[in-house]
């Protein structure tokens, strides 16, 4: 991965300081933020080299698709599905690692080649999955100038604040704590918002509106939907038709052409209501409104606050949208309407907050024009009284509220950012990876030893064959009955009354009077894998195998049954593996039948082996008495294994 070797800003450095702003199209509020830095630093005194590019389309096309695409979607036709991914994105921590480390697999790499492009001396991030991928580029030194991210939300900041950003931009003081508990004492700076200059130039509404075309009697509301003009857009405009005093309602679309088709379509005949496409007129419109209704949040309810207007969020209450705005609210940056009702009463509320600001007489609150105005009023007076918004007066923000202007602008923390992060050194970097390959082929491997899913390949590589059937000339049929090993002895002598011998197992538990007894009675005991759920349990195959063998007196080569179940008769790798090592052949059976349940529906074969479970009951040995009668009907005799391979 290429790494950046520029030394870090100085005031004394020579030549012009190259910064690289990474922005994203998610959204208008990112890019917004980016292009609001990016002036700031042209129009700084010092010498600079600005540029910006998509991050997120520099990581690559999937990453791009995936997120940009899959957001899109989400939030215009699947809003229910982006708040379960936020959820599971702000709750539940493996979801959150995970994310991270995919957009780092797919993003690390293309990013870090487009950024070697520029050389810069300092980067910045105003998108959060970009900041997640440079962080880690710098945290790994395969970035050495400085990084700065810009968080311009209050709440959700799991990705925005990252350990291995040098600096953090925050516009709200109440973030900073959030931030530094997670990237550290001193990793974040109060900024003033990051809002384009033209926000904070003085307007007259009046005059503004005539620019616009747009009535100057009545109220004015601008409903938002974003950039990608998501959210109730459409019930918030047939909501604000409603509203006797208001006179235009500028509804904004942003790039969402099919929005734009059906507002214009459905509000045809509404001389009140103006719809826009995406445009650069954001500073006249929200000069000129009374209102602002807004979907997303973000900057534009920044650049609504420079403005002096009031903000309403109604119509995306999904994801990190709805957090925010909340939060918002709660701090009486905005009002939060949850349906079109409070919707309306929010908007008639900010009309009359809004005309006590501008000086507006009080007895024209009820809808009447906004022409009139306090002519001693400090907005007034600033503007030789002619009304205009109250640029100046951003929102209080910080733990103490204290005024934006006696924060510092983005551009001197941008300019000046400390090389704060410590690269992580190459040996632990390698070590970690070690670690971490290790750990996954451990997983892999004991998966692949803990299961039975595979053992059939894994027998065919082997070349171990279980046994199901016996060449023999002779008409015998193998038998080998599966019983509780309290309730064997007492099975087989019932079976022997009867004339039956057959092979038993006893789920590997050999009491050496269990096996007198079954000699005595001519019968035979094999070996067999001990049943359990543990993840290990195969660990103990060869050691279990052998301490039967010798148990029974068997030599170096010797059959085991197998577990239950199964193309191999229910062995998992491991259990097949070392049971080869120990000379052990698997037998499971031709069939294997129940001595409860009916009689096998195909024929029998001389050779065959039957596996027979068997519970102890009286009914269960009178049901092995029945297969027996059943083979002999077809002129089959039933014998222990050893007596069957013996007639090869």
């Amino acid at each position: 991965m290429p790494a950046l070797r520029r030394e870090p800003i100085s005031s004394g450095g020579t030549g012009p300081r190259r910064v690289l702003i990474l922005s994203a199209d998610v959204g208008e509020g990112h890019a917004a933020a980016a292009r609001a830095l990016a002036q700031q630093i042209e129009a700084s005194p010092e010498e600079t080299e600005v540029t910006v590019i998509d991050g997120l389309a520099a990581m690559g096309r999937v990453l791009r698709q995936v997120v940009q695409d899959g957001y899109r979607v989400q939030l215009r036709f699947l809003p229910w599905s982006y708040s379960l991914v936020y959820w599971l994105l702000e709750r539940v921590p493996p979801v959150r690692w995970l994310t991270r480390w995919q957009l780092r697999l797919f993003g690390a790499r293309p990013l870090a080649r487009r950024i070697a492009e520029y050389d810069p001396d300092v980067i910045v991030s105003t998108y959060p999955a970009v900041t997640v991928v440079l962080a880690r580029l710098r945290r790994t030194g395969a970035v050495r100038c400085p990084t700065v991210a810009t968080i311009t939300d209050l709440t959700g900041l799991f990705f925005w604040a990252q350990p291995g950003i040098d600096m953090h931009l925050v516009m709200y003081g109440e973030s900073m704590p959030s931030v530094e508990r997670i990237a550290g004492a001193g990793s974040a700076r109060l900024v003033r918002p990051l809002i384009s200059a033209e926000f904070l130039e003085p307007r007259c509404p009046l005059e503004a509106r005539r620019a616009l075309g747009l009535p100057t009697e009545g109220r004015m509301v601008v409903v938002s939907g974003g950039g990608w003009g998501v959210g109730d857009v459409e019930g918030a405009v047939r909501e604000l038709c409603r509203v006797p005093e208001v006179s235009s309602i500028v509804c904004l679309a942003g790039r969402n052409e099919q929005l734009h088709e059906r507002l214009s379509t459905t509000f045809a005949k509404e001389a009140s209501v103006h719809v826009y496409g995406f445009t650069d007129a954001m500073p006249q419109l929200l000069a000129a409104a009374d209102a602002l209704v807004h979907s997303t949040g973000g900057v534009t309810c920044l650049e609504a606050k420079a403005t002096g207007t009031p903000v309403v969020s109604y119509g995306l209450p999904v994801g990190h949208a709805r957090l925010n705005t909340r939060a918002m609210a709660d701090l009486e940056l905005l009002r939060l309407a949850n349906d079109t009702g409070e919707l309306r009463a929010h908007v008639q509320a900010s009309f009359a907050e809004h005309g006590v600001a501008r000086g507006e007489d009080p007895s024209l609150r009820g809808g009447g024009s906004p022409e009139r105005f306090d002519e001693q009023s400090p907005v007034a007076a600033r503007t030789g009284g002619v009304a205009v918004a109250p640029s100046a007066e951003l929102p209080r923000t910080g733990p103490a509220h204290v005024h934006p202007e006696e924060h510092p602008h983005a551009v001197d923390v941008v300019l000046r950012a400390p090389r704060r992060v410590n690269p992580i050194p190459l040996w632990r970097l390698r070590l970690a990876a070690f670690c971490v390959q290790l750990v996954v082929l451990l997983g892999v491997g004991m998966w692949t030893m803990s299961t039975d899913e595979v053992s059939a390949v894994a027998a065919a590589i082997l070349h171990v064959h279980t046994l199901a059937q016996v060449r023999t000339d002779r008409p015998d049929v193998g038998v080998i009955v599966r019983a509780p090993a309290d309730d064997v002895v007492r099975v087989a002598s019932a079976l022997a009354a009867q004339g039956i011998h057959a092979s038993f197992a006893d789920d590997g538990v050999h009491a050496p009077a269990t096996i007198v007894a079954l000699r005595a009675l001519g019968d035979e005991l094999l070996p067999e894998i001990p049943t359990g759920s543990s993840l290990l349990r195969w660990v103990r195959t060869s050691g279990a195998l052998r301490a039967q063998a010798r148990a029974l007196g068997l030599h170096h080569r010797f059959y085991f049954v197998t577990p239950r179940g199964g193309r191999t008769g229910g062995l998992t790798v491991g259990q097949l593996v070392l049971a080869s090592s120990a000379g052990a052949t698997p037998v499971s059976g031709a069939l294997r039948l129940s001595a409860r349940g009916p009689l096998p529906q195909r024929p029998t074969r001389a050779g065959d082996v039957l596996v027979v479970g068997a519970d102890g009951s009286g009914f269960s040995v009178r049901g092995v008495e029945r297969l027996v009668t059943w083979l002999r009907a077809d002129g089959l005799s039933a014998e222990p294994l050893a007596a069957l391979t013996r007639s090869r």
